[in-house]
Formats: C-alpha cells, structure tokens, sequence
C-alpha cells in the first residue's frame, strides 16, 4: 500500500514512473491508512470496511459501489468525487468534506444482474461534514447525526432521513422534494429557500427550525406546534419524545375531558394519545397520524380528519356528525408482536355505536372498521373501502 501510495504521488506531481493508483475491486479491510493522497484515484467496488482512513483525501476520486462500513473517515476528503451507490453504513465521518460529490443511486452489476444500490450513510457520524451540493438523491442518512452539518444546495430528493440528528444544519436552498423524515432532530437548523414539496415530516418539531421561504407544499408537516401556548407545546413535545424513545423518555399525552376547539393539529402525530371526551369538533386534524389513539366518547362534529392515518384508533360512542374523513385510513394496524412467537397482530379501527351521520368517508379505507350499532344515515361511502359484513360486526 505504501508503494502504491508513493507511485500515485508521483503520478499527481507528473513524475516520471508515477503510476495512477487503482484499486477497484480489491479487499483492503481494516488497513491503516492516515491522511493518505487518494486524489484522481480509481476505487470502484473497493472494500475498506473497518479501515482508518482518518484525513485522507478522496477528491475527485472514482469510488462508485465501493464499501466503506464502520470506517474511520474524520475529516476525509471526497470534494468532486464519484460516490455512486457507495455504503458508509456505521462510519465516522465528522468534518468530511462531500461538497459536489454525486451520491445518487448507482446502477450495481452483480453476478449478471442489474440493481441500483443508493448511497447508504444510515448511523453515520457527519457531525460538522461539509455536504454543499452533493447529490444524495434516495440515498439513505436513516439515524445519521449530523450536528452542525452543511447540506446547503443539496440534492436530498426521497432521502430518508428518519431518526437523523441535523440539530444546528444549515440546509438552505436544499431540494428535498418527497424526502422522508421520522422523528428527525430539526431545533436550530435552517432550511430558509428548502424545498419540501410533498415531504413528510412525522413526529418533527419544528418551532426552533428557520423555514422562511420554504417550499411546503404537498409537505406534511406539523406547523401548528409553533402557535400553540406553553403548556400545550410542552405536552405535545412530550409525547413526540414518547414516540421517538419507545416509551423510554418523554409521557404519553392525555387530553381526557379538554376542549381542544380552536387547535391546528394538521399533520400532527399523536400516535396512541388519549382524547376521550375530549372536544374536537371542527377541529383540523387532517393529514396527521392518530393510529391507536382513543377518541371514545369525543365531540368531534364537523372534525377534518381527510388524509389522515387512523388506523388502530378507538372512536366508540364519539360523535363525528358531519366530520371529514376522505382518502383517510381507517384500515386494520398491522403490529408485529413477539408472543408465542414472532407473529403480526391485526389491530381494527373500533367505530362502535359511534354517530357518523352525514359524515364524509369518500375514498377512505375502511376495511378493517368494525362500526357496531354506528348511525351513518346520509354519510358519503363513494369509492371508499368497505368492510365486510362480518369484519363490520365482530366484537
């Protein structure tokens, strides 16, 4: 290696007998390889997994499909470099610098078939990374921290970015169309001239991120945290951190017997929240994510709850007189439980004796409701999924 290094130092300074280094192909696991000059080299389908490669500059280097898992990257370079469908799964990477690196999905020949592998940087650590420009489309950053990280002018288009660290980030004039972000840490990042159309944004909070001249649209996003008093922000802060945690930090939000009238819970996710008696009518909570949540015995007249996920969630004796419920899901919650063995629990959407009269459920999912004794006189069912008879009466 140090040989090939030397020869590929000469070939960079135009010495003669300098050879340009190409290692495509090869099986360099765990080597040491410190602030090496990797510059202009040939590195496709390199495996570098577990290797420390601390400072080394990769710029303008050819390392489509190569791996480098749990790599020790710190402050690499791979300014212009071709990082097509590479896999930094687990690697460190803190103050790397991507600037206007092509990290798009690369098409992957493997024994004679074709597949487009994306870039994979999920549980990475790009604290402080300098990413402007680079090209990430569909590429997966899923539980990567990326503190402080510049992503401005980024290409993010369908990035998952579930579960990512990006507190402090500057992604201003990213394009983030269709990008998908769970339970992602925002507070004090910019995204000012971002564009999110059609994004998701589930269990986000976003009163501390900079979205002056975002593009939202189509993006579901929960914006109304931002306007809301203290004592109400704090426990919905709280039960996002709920979520987030699996029950291990944060609580469970409970607005038994509150009237929540006047609340912009659109696109909100209050998974599993309690809301019985609660009163929710001509409340808009559409496009959020209520699955499990329990609105038994609610007022919920005239409530917009179109394009919302519901699946799982309890609506017994609620009144949803004239309530809106088109293309929302009211289907059965699939959960995958581990007693007598790993199985998948269908969980149905409980509507019994609940009021739906005049309600609107055109284009829903309704399959999996059971709606025992429900009134649904002048409801709209158009193009909606219906249960079955006996799914509609089981118990």
């Amino acid at each position: 290696m140090q040989e090939l290094l030397l020869r590929h130092g000469d070939y960079l300074r135009g010495v003669n007998g300098g050879k340009r280094a190409d290692l495509r192909g090869k099986f360099l696991q765990n080597i040491k390889v410190q602030k090496g000059r990797l510059r202009d080299s040939l590195l496709s389908g390199c495996d570098f997994t577990g290797s420390d490669m601390t400072g080394t500059d990769f710029s303008n280097s050819d390392c489509f499909g190569a791996v480098f898992r749990r790599a020790k990257l710190g402050g690499a370079n791979f300014f212009k470099a071709d990082i097509r469908g590479v896999k930094f799964t687990g690697s460190i990477l803190r103050g790397a610098d991507f600037r206007d690196a092509d990290m798009r999905p690369g098409d992957i020949r493997d024994n004679k078939m074709e597949r487009a592998q994306s870039v994979d940087l999920s549980d990475a650590v790009l604290d402080n990374a300098n990413l402007a420009r680079a090209n990430l489309t569909e590429g997966d950053l899923s539980n990567a921290s990326l503190k402080g990280a510049r992503l401005s002018d980024a290409e993010l288009v369908a990035v998952n970015l579930s579960g990512a660290d990006l507190r402090g980030a500057n992604l201003e004039k990213s394009r983030m169309q269709s990008a998908v972000m769970a339970g992602t840490r925002l507070e004090g990042a910019s995204l000012r001239g971002a564009n999110l159309t059609d994004a998701v944004l589930r269990n986000v909070d976003l009163t501390d991120t900079e979205l002056t001249g975002a593009n939202l649209t189509g993006c579901r996003a929960f914006l109304g945290l931002i306007d809301m008093d203290n004592r109400m922000k704090e426990t919905i802060r709280s039960h996002m951190r709920w979520l987030s945690a699996n029950g291990a930090e944060g609580e469970r939000a409970d607005f038994s017997g509150m009237d929540l009238t006047g609340i912009d819970l659109r696109c909100a996710d209050l998974s599993v929240a309690i809301f019985k008696g609660c009163d929710l009518s001509n409340v808009n909570m559409s496009g959020g994510f209520f699955t499990m949540a329990d609105f038994s015995g609610a007022n919920m007249s005239g409530v917009r709850m179109n394009d919302a996920d519901l699946r799982g969630a309890s609506f017994r004796k609620a009144n949803v007189k004239k309530g809106n419920f088109a293309n929302a899901n009211l289907g059965y919650l699939n959960v995958e439980t581990e007693r007598g063995g790993r199985r998948i629990t269908r969980i149905p959407t409980a509507m019994h004796e609940a009021d739906m009269t005049g309600a609107i459920f055109s284009g829903a999912d309704l399959e999996g409701a059971q709606m025992v004794d429900a009134k649904s006189e002048g409801a709209d069912f158009t193009n909606a999924r219906m249960p079955t008879e006996n799914e509609s009466k089981s118990a």
